[in-house]
């Protein structure tokens, strides 16, 4: 993905990373986390916004209008983490239908990017299928090349 992102820091015992989505209204702080699925060589990944309690949120709609530098800063962190992981599998969906197609979306989009460094799928049934923009998915995975 050739758009710009935002700086984010990460804690490797964790594979918990954060970065601050920025508009002229708000800052709000984000975390993207990585969870062991118990296979041992996959990881499920969450986007969370940090709400005002402190408490994070995967399904309040910040509309903060940086939605394009909030997933290139999530695919960069993706790339980031696989870097230290390599021979991983990320697996991910959206946390509601509207999100879970605008990932779908923003793949078929980068898709010819993306493809230089990674194997993007789609999960279907415990299947994995090599991703294609058509494809309705219950989840999406991504490897390094």
């Amino acid at each position: 993905m050739q758009e710009e992102s935002y700086p984010f820091t990460c804690s490797r015992q964790e594979f918990r990373y954060k970065f601050v989505s920025v508009s002229e209204w708000k800052k709000i702080n984000k975390i993207v986390l990585f969870t062991q699925i118990t296979d041992g060589n996959s990881y499920s990944l969450a986007l969370f916004d940090i709400l005002e309690d402190g408490l994070a949120s995967a399904s309040v709609e910040s509309n903060n209008g940086d939605e394009r530098l909030v997933l290139a800063t999530v695919i960069k962190i993706i790339d980031h983490f696989l870097s230290v992981k390599p021979d991983c599998l990320v697996i991910f969906r959206g946390s509601d239908a509207r999100r879970h197609r605008l990932y779908r979306v923003v793949i078929t989009r980068e898709l010819p990017d993306l493809s230089k460094t990674f194997q993007v799928y789609g999960i279907i049934r415990d299947k994995s299928f090599r991703f294609k923009s058509n494809g309705l998915y219950e989840f999406y995975m991504i490897r390094k090349l």
